[in-house]
């Protein structure tokens, strides 16, 4: 079996209202925008991936990427990582594109993804992560609202000038809430974005101070409240902690996620499989069961994403839940999913695995049609007109003859 097609689309789907999603504070945010990849075998097996976008900004990946995929064997999926990583040295990672060869391969053996890697046939649990700033009169609705539909807890989140202004809005919403009820906290300091609003960049005394002010306000955890890349001060803020820290969502795979364990950062490890790729999120699951530490993926990136990461929770005890992203009136499920032929919904707080093989996600390519725009598409025989054009046709013939032995090696 071999990819025999690259397909590429930009999506654009447009939010109800306006979001103003805290990681870009001031920013209105209108369209739930990202890439969506269609890989194609000469088997007919059709594999997808999606990754997350600001606009078209990979307007020139699919002439990049196609030549290191097409006549690849989908189901070697070491080579196809290695593929992806070749095309990422000069600064550009995709590595969101594995789950299309995982979708793939798991479909050849008609089980899937979960099944395919080993995961357990059970529940998944999640809870509701909001995705703005914390209004304690808006959000305290939610909390309630949460809990009475079955989720395993809320996640709010600061972003405020001032220490005392995130201090109070968190003790405001814990007492209009069940003081019992799981609440979670994200700073979103781990990657800060101050192209309109310019809050205070966390340092270890001002997260340090934050900790100290709400340690009684029964957090379950506190996420991203240092740089991502600040390793030590992370293990110096866990240390003198009382509430859990988590991170690592958007960090460079598993050789950042290497130096968060060396330090020992964090309590909860949160990699999303559509920023680390698969290969290097179970690289990371493998170690942090080991060292008996917590693991709940990041998922606000769109619906064939939490997906994909609901897979990777198969994979897991279930002691962590997973994100399941929602702000009312705004990044609803609807827009989230919106080329799904239908929403993401939980049940009493929990998510069944998917049965179907591979992804097992069904795409309404209407509404592909509706939000999207396919800006790449090419197949082996472009690929081949496009090497002979430009290196002539005896050195293509070379090119050929060269890759088909080293295949047979």
């Amino acid at each position: 079996m071999k990819i025999i097609r690259v397909d590429m689309y930009h999506i654009s789907i447009p939010l109800k209202k306006a979001f103003f999603p805290s990681w870009i504070p001031g920013y209105p945010q209108t369209h739930n925008r990202f890439t969506l990849l269609q890989l194609t075998t000469d088997t007919e097996l059709i594999g997808h991936a999606a990754g997350i976008a600001f606009g078209e900004e990979r307007e020139g990946l699919g002439g990049l990427l196609a030549p290191y995929v097409l006549g690849l064997d989908p189901c070697d999926l070491e080579l196809a990582h290695q593929r992806i990583r070749e095309a990422s040295y000069l600064g550009w990672r995709n590595f969101w594109m594995e789950t299309a060869f995982l979708d793939i391969k798991a479909q050849a053996e008609e089980v899937p993804i979960w099944k395919m890697l080993g995961g357990t046939d059970k529940p998944i649990p999640v809870y509701w992560s909001t995705g703005a700033v914390c209004d304690p009169k808006h959000h305290s609705k939610v909390v309630n609202k949460a809990q009475s539909e079955g989720y395993h807890g809320v996640k709010l989140r600061v972003k405020s000038k001032t220490l005392e202004r995130d201090v109070n809005s968190i003790k405001e919403t814990r007492s209009l809430v069940d003081s019992e009820f799981p609440l979670m906290i994200d700073a979103n300091q781990g990657w800060p974005v101050t192209i309109v609003d310019r809050p205070p960049i966390w340092d270890l005394a001002r997260a340090s101070a934050f900790v100290e002010s709400i340690s009684d306000q029964n957090i379950r955890w506190l996420e991203e409240p240092l740089d991502m890349h600040s390793y030590e001060d992370y293990a110096r803020l866990r240390n003198s902690s009382i509430i859990k820290i988590a991170g690592a969502e958007l960090n460079a795979g598993w050789p950042e996620a290497r130096m968060f364990l060396n330090f020992d950062s964090l309590d909860i490890y949160q990699p999303d499989v559509t920023i680390f790729g698969f290969k290097d999120t179970l690289k990371t699951l493998e170690e942090v069961k080991k060292r008996g530490l917590g693991f709940s993926p990041h998922t606000w990136t769109n619906g064939v994403g939490l997906w994909a990461n609901l897979h990777v929770s198969a994979l897991t005890d279930r002691e962590y839940p997973l994100e399941y992203p929602h702000e009312p009136n705004s990044w609803t499920p609807e827009s989230r999913d919106g080329i799904l032929d239908s929403p993401i919904v939980p049940e009493d707080g929990f998510i069944e695995p998917p049965q179907e093989p591979g992804l097992g996600l069904s795409i309404d390519w209407e509404r592909v049609k509706d939000f999207g725009t396919k800006f790449f598409s090419m197949t082996e025989g472009d690929l081949r007109k496009q090497v002979m054009k430009e290196k002539g046709v005896v050195a293509a013939l070379r090119l050929k003859r060269r890759k088909d032995k080293e295949a047979k090696e």
